[in-house]
């Protein structure tokens, strides 16, 4: 476990009413579909960030929208009742113009319809799950969203949220 805070970007990236997600193989949530997206580095803006890790996940060249929201997420570990990890998530908006993707070593990705991803709903992060439903489908835009989620060994469980 580390104490710091990890500040990510993730994507709502949506083509003919299907949205981009990636099946991650490493890092955390490992085997569950995300939202694309990742670390912010070091002195870099949020756009930047964005359009670099579409890119590096993708290969896809798209369009900034704009900012969708501001998630603070925090990860338990049920057993320890302890956090194991702390995420500020900056939940943007881009466009793109094909749906021509390659996956890399990211991970696998595919479009889903908003059905699918209902019908998937276990096989996604929690808080992106909410990401996708409540704000990018919605069209909504949040100031500030309190994400907890429960860690049981393989399973992931939303136990907190708050909308500000």
């Amino acid at each position: 476990m580390t104490n710091s805070i990890l500040n990510i970007v993730v994507a709502g990236i949506n083509y003919e009413s299907k949205w981009l997600l990636i099946k991650r193989k490493r890092g955390d949530y490992i085997t569950k579909w995300a939202l694309v997206g990742g670390k912010i580095e070091h002195n870099e803006e949020i756009k930047e960030s964005i359009l670099r890790e579409i890119k590096e996940e993708t290969s896809l060249n798209v369009r900034w929208e704009g900012v969708k929201g501001v998630i603070n997420e925090r990860l338990v570990e049920k057993e320890k009742k302890s956090k194991i990890r702390h995420f500020i998530i900056v939940l943007c908006q881009v466009s793109v113009e094909n749906d021509k993707v390659l996956s890399t070593e990211e991970g696998e990705l595919q479009w889903f319809s908003e059905q699918e991803i209902i019908n998937k709903k276990d096989e996604i992060i929690p808080s992106d799950y909410y990401m996708l439903t409540e704000i990018l489908q919605k069209q909504e835009t949040k100031q500030l969203v309190e994400v907890e989620m429960i860690q049981e060994k393989e399973k992931l469980m939303l136990s907190k949220l708050l909308e500000y």
